[in-house]
């Protein structure tokens, strides 16, 4: 089964779900995260949030392992952060 995604398109929903996620209260947590906050929680460097947050066009190019950081952080599976 072949996939018509592109990096670039992974790399939009990225930046879409992280600011989604980052400003939405979630009901478990009731939390909406700062980037400074973020960056604590999950180690990840504030630029590095910030990058990915503001990433309309899909340039960035993020490690899994930033990924899982973040969602690790965020109390979300890696997957929610990329669909």
């Amino acid at each position: 089964m072949e996939s018509n995604i592109s990096m670039q398109d992974v790399s939009k929903r990225l930046s879409r779900n992280l600011y989604m996620m980052m400003g939405t209260p979630r009901e478990d947590t009731k939390k909406i995260w700062k980037v400074s906050e973020l960056s604590k929680a999950s180690g990840v460097t504030p630029c590095v949030i910030s990058r990915i947050k503001n990433d309309t066009e899909g340039k960035e190019k993020p490690t899994i392992e930033t990924v899982v950081k973040l969602a690790k952080a965020l109390n979300v599976d890696p997957a929610e952060l990329l669909k």
